[in-house]
């Protein structure tokens, strides 16, 4: 693969530039600390760290119903410990209930505010669910390394929206360091109303509480790129939703005689699933860049 420069790849037409673009769509965006955010990790484990290691006390008694009962009549409030132990971020359950006789009734379990009066039907659904037998069989010694293992299963579905959120660092890093060499400013997440209050520049948005990922601007020419990213690894719907959303919006506030520019940059295989799509976009966005755009210097050469 031939590597072109940014003012080639400005140049050409958005056929071609497509092309170029697909040709080196990166593999993954995964950095190592995409799999665990090890810090919310702890921080939901740590939530109930006291109540758990007072539950160790039923880890492997005979009589684990009874022994369930007897402990939150004592401590009721270590049953808001209960969802964490199955893996629930839901503090307000609402349960089916199906008896012998295949009879159905639904109920509520707020395991915020706990029902003293009607302990039974959280020692019950601890029962039903397993989770008893669990204790009295299975658990070992910490119930708190347990729901450390949990968390962290939880954890994997917030990967999907992680990916964007690497975009987004990877996109700030490089903008702070060509910032820095160029002597512009720069403001992430910026509002409408930031740039008119700071820059002084109008510009139209397509709802009131759009934020840019990345706004930059240069004071000595007055001009102004606004900066969208996300990143695709796998194919759906989205991708022809957000190329026709960024066509919108750039033909909204791209206003060439004010110097304002809209900038995208996105990656992913997953654009090898929706090419038509993409195409009309580059029908209509000017500056559409990948990652390996950005390694290549591109966004210092379109802020020069």
């Amino acid at each position: 693969m031939r590597e072109i420069t940014y003012i080639d790849y400005i140049n050409k037409n958005a056929v071609e530039r497509l092309a170029y673009f697909m040709e080196t769509l990166s593999i993954t965006n995964r950095t190592p600390d995409y799999y665990v955010n090890w810090e919310k990790v702890t921080r939901e484990t740590r939530k109930y760290e006291l109540e758990l290691n007072t539950l160790n006390y039923l880890i492997g008694k005979d009589d684990v119903y009874r022994e369930t009962l007897e402990l939150f009549k004592k401590q009721p409030d270590l049953i808001r410990a209960l969802p964490s132990l199955i893996a629930s971020r839901d503090k307000m359950l609402d349960v089916l209930n199906i008896d012998k006789e295949d009879n159905m009734d639904f109920y509520k379990l707020d395991f915020v505010n706990i029902d003293t009066d009607n302990l039974e039907s959280y020692v019950d659904f601890a029962e039903e669910s397993g989770l008893l037998n669990f204790l009295e069989h299975d658990a070992n010694k910490s119930l708190v390394d347990y729901v450390y293992g949990i968390e962290a299963g939880l954890d994997s579905n917030a990967r999907k929206n992680r990916s964007g959120t690497t975009m987004e660092k990877i996109l700030n890093r490089n903008i702070v360091k060509v910032s820095k060499k160029l002597e512009i400013e720069h403001q992430s997440q910026a509002t409408a109303d930031f740039i008119k209050n700071n820059w002084g520049i109008d510009i139209q948005v397509d709802k009131s509480a759009r934020r840019f990922d990345e706004a930059v601007y240069c004071r000595k020419t007055n001009r102004l790129w606004l900066i969208e990213t996300n990143y695709y690894g796998g194919g759906g719907s989205k991708l022809k939703a957000t190329a026709g959303e960024f066509i919108m919006l750039n033909n909204l506030i791209s206003e060439p005689g004010k110097n304002i520019n809209f900038v995208w940059v996105t990656d992913g295989q997953g654009w090898n699933t929706a090419k038509a799509p993409l195409l009309e976009a580059f029908g209509h966005v000017k500056y559409v860049f990948n990652l390996k755009m950005l390694k290549d210097g591109y966004l210092e050469e379109l802020f020069k």
